[in-house]
């Protein structure tokens, strides 16, 4: 077992109070604060204690792949990354590529000889980028695209022309959204929010729409929000995003658990690159809503959530006073306290956990013991 240090990234849609409040600091942070990343993604790896020095984990997974990696002979590093999502206002409405499609849509972009830094980049690596979020928090997220029985009710009562038109034209309704002409969309946009806020005060697209209207003033994309699926998940609950599906995160708490990879397409409701043509490429044909997980408790407590992956898995313990969880943990691992202050023992060792505080583990099975007041998550990555 090994302490982290973990970066905060400080997007412009992150909370100036979750992550501030998880780990006991002052009330709100100096700025936002979006995610906080646990892992060795070489764009903010943690931070690992080893020998009496900090070391970034990605430069450890280099020199010493045999020390930490399941598979060192396959050369593909830490098959996962995990954060805490602290999420104020609406993230951009984004798709993933399938591993296939990152390597084709890498391998076009260098060769047209695009710098990894250029805004204009799609692909910043060769993976694929599938998803899977619990929530801390009340969650609610957008995803997938409703059907056209759907949007023609909501385009019938709020009266949206633009909606009706493009399910008049009998395809799929995101290419003729997204294929707007600016003048258009920018007409669109301006109707669509003054039909929400003259609508009545329950309706829950109307709501939506003044959400994000008001957190993403004139972008287009709130056309593509209209679209998607609105789902809420209270805490515990747990959606998966693969490969292809169109989603974006609104508002609470989560942990999320990805693979390592920066692949993002972008639909809206953002002021990076959008590729409209590279995001109907991606798109999958069916955006259906994703199933719901709610696993039940095991009988130490713990909760399974499958990933992407069967080598892979995310188990959430909860440690309450007055009593001791005893689990196992096996192989290449992280462990997070998400919330609360926990200890870990193991090997004769203690570790003292706050919220956000982490341990990689390595090596054969280990037997784990915790306690305190709080909830630990451990990604098994083999």
């Amino acid at each position: 077992m090994l302490r982290m240090r973990n970066p905060i990234q400080h997007y412009a849609w992150g909370s100036r109070e979750v992550l501030a409040r998880i780990q006991g600091r002052p009330v709100p942070s100096p700025e936002p604060e979006a995610e906080l990343w646990v892992g060795a993604h070489p764009s903010a790896p943690s931070v690992v204690h080893l020998d009496g020095r900090e070391r970034p984990l990605d430069e450890l997974l280099a020199e010493e792949p045999g020390r930490f990696l399941r598979d060192a002979a396959a050369g593909d590093g830490l098959p996962c990354l995990m954060k805490i999502l602290a999420i104020d206002a609406p993230l951009s409405i984004q798709v993933h590529p399938s591993p296939e499609q990152a390597a084709e849509g890498f391998a076009r972009e260098e060769r047209a000889g695009i710098p990894l830094g250029d805004p204009r980049r799609n692909y910043k690596d060769r993976s694929a980028k599938p998803e899977t979020v619990v929530a801390l928090t009340d969650l609610e997220l957008l995803t997938g695209v409703q059907p056209a029985g759907r949007l023609d009710a909501v385009a019938q009562r709020l009266r949206l022309g633009w909606l009706r038109e493009a399910l008049a034209a009998g395809g799929p309704v995101l290419p003729a959204v997204l294929g707007l002409p600016d003048d258009d969309a920018a007409a669109a946009v301006e109707a669509t929010v003054a039909a929400a806020r003259a609508a009545g005060a329950e309706d829950p697209v109307a709501r939506l729409i003044r959400y994000v209207a008001d957190r993403h003033p004139g972008d287009r994309g709130l056309l593509v929000a209209v679209c998607m699926h609105h789902l809420r998940l209270a805490p515990g609950q747990s959606v998966h995003t693969p490969a292809g599906q169109l989603h974006a995160y609104l508002s609470g708490a989560a942990v999320e658990v990805m693979s390592s990879s920066d692949n993002v397409l972008r639909a809206g409701l953002t002021g990076k690159h959008v590729d409209v043509p590279e995001v109907l490429r991606v798109l999958s044909e069916e955006q259906p809503p994703p199933e719901v997980l709610d696993p039940p408790a095991a009988a130490d407590g713990s909760r399974r959530y499958p990933l992407w992956d069967e080598r892979l898995a995310l188990v959430a313990h909860e440690a309450a006073p007055g009593r001791t969880v005893p689990f196992e943990v096996r192989g290449t691992a992280m462990l997070l306290a998400a919330t609360g202050r926990v200890r870990v023992r193991a090997a004769g060792r203690t570790w003292e956990l706050g919220g956000g505080d982490s341990l990689l583990h390595t090596g054969g099975p280990t037997a784990v013991e915790l306690s305190g007041d709080g909830r630990l998550f451990t990604v098994l990555c083999g």
